[in-house]
């Protein structure tokens, strides 16, 4: 355990270190997160009183909650793989595959600042929506934090097939941009999905984040208690068992690959 917590504690240390390196860029994307609420509250205004999204207190509402996530949608895609490329290029990627730490562990590892940084940017997008612009938020928080947390894991176990790609392919994953181009069309990030025609309603029910959102707005905007939400509760613990192993096992495969074709290092 403790071989696993200084794994953790260096790579954090490490990305942490990087991210904050760079303190104009750092400070833009902080700044941008205010601008975007802005930027869907003048959008919502434009949108008006519509009935498929009144329950949730207008579009703003809505709109924020589907930011939010889409940071987790986004980050869960491209952080591992991004961190595999990253390693590619500076030509580390095999030592630290090399390392005595079990492969799930720097998988996790490699993300972990990528995922707490999602953490801090959708606290920060929910809390300027509340202090701004006076949205309410409600509900079972605990339940709130354990559709994001699943959802994010669907988000993740996607993103280390993405990776596992990177790793063999080296560029030009199909799946992050197919995945995640469907999400935001389907999922209902930014707009409801019974606007859709309803062969894309049906086609969403198979995206984790249709179900992640929807439960995430009930909890927070219409305050739902938590056995209303068991259901896409159990949908998203059914994703992550079958994703998990199914991407961790790609992974695995595609390191073994890696390593006996000695293109660790190729980028």
């Amino acid at each position: 355990m403790m071989r696993v917590i200084r794994v953790m504690q260096a790579f954090l240390y490490r990305d942490a270190l990087m991210a904050t390196s760079y303190r104009l860029a750092f400070v833009m994307q902080v700044a941008s997160l205010g601008l975007s609420v802005v930027s869907l509250y003048f959008m919502s205004r434009l949108v008006g009183a519509r009935p498929e999204i009144d329950q949730y207190g207008g579009y703003l509402p809505f709109a924020v909650v589907g930011m939010a996530m889409a940071g987790f949608l986004t980050t869960g895609f491209s952080s591992l793989s991004g961190a595999i490329r990253s390693e590619q290029m500076m030509g580390t990627l095999e030592s630290v595959l090399m390392t005595p730490a079990r492969l799930p562990w720097i998988v996790i590892a490699s993300s972990l600042w990528s995922f707490i940084w999602a953490i801090l940017t959708a606290a920060a997008t929910l809390g300027a929506a509340w202090l701004f612009f006076g949205i309410e938020f409600r509900g079972n928080l605990l339940m709130a934090a354990a559709l994001v947390a699943l959802t994010t894991l669907t988000f993740s176990c996607l993103g280390i097939l993405s990776a596992s790609f990177i790793m063999v392919f080296k560029r030009g994953d199909p799946l992050a941009f197919l995945t995640g181009s469907l999400s935001y069309l389907l999922g209902g990030v930014f707009y409801p999905i019974s606007i859709l025609p309803v062969w894309m309603q049906k086609l969403s029910n198979l995206l984790p984040i249709k179900h992640g959102l929807e439960g995430l707005r009930d909890v927070l905007l219409v305050g739902r208690p938590a056995a209303e939400v068991v259901p896409q509760l159990l949908i998203l613990l059914l994703f992550c068992a079958i994703g998990l192993p199914l991407s961790l096992l790609c992974f695995r495969w595609a390191v073994s690959i890696a390593q006996r074709e000695g293109s660790l290092l190729h980028y």
